[in-house]
């Protein structure tokens, strides 16, 4: 018998012994009790459904109390080793991958400072974020570009919307142009589009989606490729500072177990437990 401590609560593993009387079968409860009964097959079944009720329960009751899930950790990497070496981050069921970029007369920017971060908020939802300096300072009149590839996999559900903000200004207003477009197609980049979103200085964040976003992925896809393209430009005179410091994704997916999952399905089977022991 053994126990594994997680935030604070234990939880059972499950363990069957044998001898020449019958089987015995053990579960520490998540109280840290154990249980043992000299059984048959439907008694030995009611104790199993008995442990995983009061696992199913807990997971619910950690996850809708604490307002966490049990996310994956953060992973992180440059965008030059990325895009150098094919590297890929994974977390959860999703795997980032095929980065690539293409910088266009800017002043500030260095892909080896590009942070690249793969993260699972509290709320279940996945998030890509590109971090470092992207800028551009000028007198005259100029046009800067940052092309950013990558795609997405889903191993476990399809992608059903994609949104995107960034942080970042465009000064003074009035003679620079600040816009973050991105394309998210099928089959490859370049392939047929399925949603498409449009920021500028003054529309920092989709949703909401404004006239010409396709933020909604439909039909649902597991594997999309994903272009964003940066665009910085300036009138002169009086001259002009754009700068973008961070760029996040989020994606959503068909819904997956959450705490509400969790607590009715651990209802559903204590009724059955319950019903079965009356019989």
């Amino acid at each position: 018998m053994g126990t594994q401590l997680f935030s604070g609560f234990e939880f059972g593993w499950m363990a069957e012994t044998a001898n020449e009387n019958g089987s015995v079968f053990q579960c520490t409860s998540l109280s840290g009790r154990p249980s043992g009964k000299k059984s048959g097959l439907m008694k030995l079944f009611g104790i199993r459904i008995g442990c995983l009720v009061e696992t199913v329960l807990l997971v619910g009751f950690i996850s809708a109390t604490t307002g966490r899930s049990f996310a994956a950790p953060v992973y992180t990497d440059t965008l030059a080793d990325l895009a150098t070496h094919g590297g890929t981050l994974s977390i959860g069921d999703k795997i980032f991958s095929q980065f690539s970029y293409q910088a266009t007369d800017l002043t500030s920017f260095d892909a080896n400072g590009i942070q690249v971060t793969a993260s699972i908020g509290s709320d279940g939802v996945y998030y890509l974020t590109w971090a470092g300096s992207v800028a551009l300072a000028t007198l005259g009149t100029t046009v800067a570009d940052l092309k950013l590839n990558y795609s997405v996999m889903a191993t476990g559900g399809s992608i059903v919307m994609i949104d995107q903000t960034y942080t970042g200004s465009a000064q003074p207003a009035g003679s620079t142009f600040l816009a973050v477009d991105e394309t998210v197609s099928t089959g490859n980049f370049g392939g047929p589009i399925v949603g498409q979103s449009h920021l500028t200085a003054y529309d920092v964040t989709d949703p909401p989606a404004e006239n010409n976003d396709e933020l909604s992925i439909v039909p649902p896809q597991t594997v999309l490729f994903v272009t964003k393209d940066i665009g910085l430009a300036a009138i002169s005179p009086p001259g002009a500072f754009i700068t973008i410091s961070q760029v996040t994704q989020s994606f959503h997916q068909v819904p997956e177990p959450g705490p509400l999952w969790f607590g009715s399905v651990g209802g559903a089977l204590l009724m059955f437990l319950n019903s079965r022991r009356r019989a």
